[in-house]
């Protein structure tokens, strides 16, 4: 089964369909999912709102790369990541908070954050709790959105694309495809790390890095 955090969880090729692993896709994704973790009862953290771009010292956009983002890599503690999203982009659009399969006490704990079609997800190690400390361990883009100003994917990473044309640009990229009951999942990886994945094999939906994984 395929969980998520809010709609986080779409079907995505899991880099293994065992156990429990995080998964991400911000709401508005197609892709079908299982389960849900409700919106944390505590309220969310203030923020700082960004600078304005003409403000002295304003901040470029935040590059969501392979390894995670410009500034912050995948492992980082989230509240290292968090500041530096907080910085450039303000408050979050929704938090969310979790048990990343909330059927089963021993997941991990996870967190999300959502800005706009983007998410950002974080999660504790196996049988965390709410208060346990989170790492970040993923991004994902619904390409039906378009990102902030302050936020922009990698170069070389097309926005609008399908997976036709993914495998012509990354010739050493893996086409794979998940079935996970009546629902199928494609996904594209290319060979740094960031995978496109889509319900059909014509044209992704989402694009994303870090863990995805699902929960049986």
């Amino acid at each position: 089964m395929v969980i998520s955090l809010r709609a986080l969880g779409a079907a995505g090729a899991a880099l293994a369909l065992t156990g429990c692993a995080s998964m991400a896709s911000p709401g508005g994704s197609s892709s079908p999912s299982v389960g849900s973790v409700r919106p944390s009862a505590s309220p969310a953290p203030s923020h700082t709102s960004a600078p304005p771009s003409d403000a002295p010292g304003a901040s470029t956009a935040v590059v969501l790369e392979a390894g995670g983002l410009s500034g912050a890599d995948f492992g980082s503690a989230e509240s290292r990541v968090e500041a530096l999203l907080t910085a450039n982009a303000g408050q979050p659009d929704d938090t969310y908070a979790g048990r990343v399969c909330d059927f089963d006490d021993a997941s991990p704990y996870g967190r999300q954050l959502s800005y706009g079609g983007a998410a950002f997800l974080f999660q504790s190690k196996a049988k965390g709790t709410a208060t346990s400390p989170r790492t970040f361990t993923s991004w994902v883009i619904n390409l039906d959105q378009k990102l902030q100003p302050t936020m922009k994917l990698a170069d070389g990473y097309p926005a609008e694309v399908t997976f036709a044309t993914l495998k012509t640009a990354f010739p050493k990229g893996k086409m794979t495809t998940i079935t996970l009951g009546e629902s199928m999942v494609h996904v594209f990886r290319t060979p740094s790390g960031i995978w496109y994945r889509g319900d059909d094999d014509k044209r992704p939906s989402d694009v994303g890095s870090g863990a995805m994984g699902a929960c049986e």
